[in-house]
């Protein structure tokens, strides 16, 4: 099994746990690693490392084949003076051929691209081209709607030129079950959903709920900000909840609430949160947390907040909720959220509106034992999920 994985540098974010996470799938297997140029090396030996400046040059590519006049005008003129008498048909399809070249693979095993973009799509055909029939089964997972590719034009011109003939040992799947169908309506692209893997959090031990001791109700809004999570939409909701608790008898509220110095800053994201006082209180945590640290302080809280853009969200998943599901969290979530198979389980509430939010995490906090068992229904839920994932029946490798 080759995993190919660009985005691998260092042990931050999800990237390294989706190693771990397809070794548990093919356990018998025996598993090499394709990484980002800058890899650290803490995975162990990477077989090979992905140049950042192949995919410069694939953006260079993909303006000459599928921009406007003008465009490919400007991208001859360059590589004329550039001294590029031609660029390579894909970002790094004849890497992959030189590794699996190298490793003697062959049919009976298999290449993962699990965080895959259009780049990694196009290279995966034109790997599979050159390899012809002895080409090992090429298996990509995308995780964006827009599969890396803003350009509303350029995606759809480059999508259909790699999909108009796709090599019989390509499978392409999606995390979410909504970004399948959208691929499969909008593209009739054969894709399959539901390839779910676990993030930055293990399994809770299954004989209890995962409920802290104490009487404060813990909110988290975890990861460093972004406009696509509502990020701005935080100093709002707490304040909203502030003047709730203000007014009533309610347990204790902490927000867990991660970001910069800057971000907390008066000028920043969460500027505001500096005024908060009384029953509702905020923690700031730093964004730049160790996996171990952040481990530690996702156990801290009773419930994770995200009040997210449904026009990416929709659609695309998140680690957060599989993180949250895994650890037993109670989730607070914008309505219309994709991976809804895992927040219907009495696990979870939906908002739209600030006032909304504010209200659902207030309804959350006066009684969190009466979501002990939706949390641990979902628990059981995603297990059984991991165990039937639409990767798994790759029987080569399980032998």
């Amino acid at each position: 099994l080759l995993i190919v994985e660009r985005s691998l540098i260092s042990n931050r974010g999800h990237h390294h746990t989706q190693i771990g996470a397809l070794k548990s799938v093919f356990p018998q297997a025996e598993i090499h690693i394709v990484a980002g140029e800058g890899y650290d090396g803490f995975l162990g030996e990477a077989v090979g490392l992905i140049p950042d400046k192949n995919f410069k040059l694939s953006r260079l590519r993909a303006k000459r084949l599928h921009g406007s006049l003008r465009q490919r005008l400007r991208i001859n003129l360059k590589m004329l003076f550039a001294g590029h008498k031609q660029l390579a048909t894909s970002a790094y399809g004849q890497e992959l051929l030189d590794i699996c070249s190298r490793l003697k693979m062959s049919r009976k095993d298999m290449i993962i691209i699990p965080t895959a973009d259009l780049d990694s799509l196009e290279s995966a055909v034109d790997f599979s081209g050159r390899m012809g029939g002895a080409a090992p089964t090429v298996a990509l997972r995308f995780l964006s709607a827009t599969m890396g590719e803003n350009n509303p034009r350029f995606f759809e011109s480059r999508l259909n030129s790699v999909v108009a003939d796709l090599p019989p040992n390509m499978k392409l799947f999606t995390e979410t079950e909504e970004m399948a169908e959208f691929f499969s309506s909008s593209y009739r692209l054969p894709v399959t959903g539901g390839f779910f893997m676990p993030c930055s959090v293990g399994f809770a031990d299954d004989d209890h709920h995962a409920r802290r001791d104490g009487g404060t109700f813990r909110v988290g809004v975890l990861g460093a900000p972004r406009s696509e999570k509502g990020s701005h939409r935080i100093p709002s909701i707490v304040r909203i909840t502030a003047e709730r608790c203000a007014g009533e008898d309610s347990n204790p509220i902490d927000f867990v609430v991660q970001g910069s110095a800057k971000d907390f800053s008066p000028s920043g994201v969460y500027g505001g949160l500096a005024d908060v006082t009384g029953t509702v209180r905020v923690e700031a945590v730093s964004d730049r947390l160790s996996p171990d640290e952040f481990k530690k302080m996702f156990e801290s809280v009773d419930a994770v907040l995200l009040p997210y853009d449904v026009s990416v969200y929709g659609l695309q998943g998140s680690g957060v909720i599989q993180d949250a599901v895994l650890a037993k969290k109670f989730l607070i979530h914008s309505d219309g959220m994709a991976m809804k198979s895992f927040l219907g389980h009495g696990n979870a509430l939906s908002a739209v509106t600030d006032r909304e939010f504010a209200d659902a995490i207030v309804a959350a906090a006066q009684e969190p034992s009466q979501w002990a068992n939706g949390v641990s229904l979902a628990w059981h839920y995603y297990r059984e999920r991991l165990k039937t994932l639409p990767i798994s029946n790759h029987h080569n490798l399980q032998k």
